[in-house]
């Protein structure tokens, strides 16, 4: 879940200035959990239903 508040960093260049931060995102973007979770909620979002 922290993953997806640090993602809103990404936009304004903020996560590039923290490397280890920047690695911790894309490791957590990187579980198949988390995968999962972010493909739920956008087909919510989307109105359509998931893939996987």
């Amino acid at each position: 879940m922290m993953v997806s508040v640090l993602l809103r960093l990404r936009a304004s260049g903020i996560l590039d200035e923290y490397p280890s931060l920047s690695a911790y995102v894309a490791r957590g973007e990187a579980r198949p959990a988390y995968q999962r979770a972010f493909e739920a909620q956008l087909a919510v979002n989307t109105g359509q239903r998931p893939t996987g």
